[in-house]
């Protein structure tokens, strides 16, 4: 009778540390990772989970730019996709906009031939369609107190030279840093 209490128990304090985790997500959260996951559906690929220690890298590197809004590359563990959005929408930049802008990479990418158009990008599309890559963080931030800049960054990280995106590779390479 103990262990059935004790078993019950157990099982509402799980129930409640994911209640308490899915809704400590903010509504960018929900937003950065609904579009990512809808782009990776289209593809045939599984989802991406919502990691937070990602996430406070992200704003990190996020609010590091807040005065200069420079697309810089943190150099970080993770794979990496900036956004910057002009001052003249900036109210109106959301979270999907970004993705759905490095998701329109799409059309510049050869899947047969893994490659990218000629004097085109590709990196970030195939960042997210990075197979395997399982958790993402995102942040947004204002830059000069008017622009949106955000970041997503994604663990493991993608975009292997020579290795296209949707096969699924040695976990190996993660380790060769």
């Amino acid at each position: 009778m103990k262990q059935t209490k004790n078993l019950i128990l157990l099982y509402i304090v799980v129930i409640l540390v994911v209640a308490y985790k899915t809704s400590a997500m903010t509504e960018d959260d929900k937003e950065f990772l609904e579009a990512h996951n809808k782009a990776r559906a289209q593809a045939g690929l599984p989802p991406f989970t919502y990691d937070q220690t990602l996430a406070d890298f992200a704003n990190k590197h996020a609010l590091s730019h807040a005065r200069d809004c420079a697309l810089t590359h943190s150099d970080g563990s993770y794979g990496e996709n900036l956004f910057w959005g002009s001052a003249s929408k900036s109210l109106k930049w959301r979270p999907k906009d970004a993705v759905y802008a490095w998701v329109k990479e799409q059309k510049y990418y050869n899947r047969k031939a893994n490659t990218c158009m000629p004097g085109q990008k590709c990196g970030h599309y195939t960042q997210i369609m990075w197979r395997d890559t399982k958790k993402i963080g995102c942040a947004r931030s204002n830059c000069n107190g008017k622009s949106s800049y955000m970041v997503c960054e994604y663990d493991p990280p993608g975009n292997f030279e020579g290795l296209s995106p949707f096969d699924k590779h040695d976990p190996f390479i993660y380790t060769q840093s």
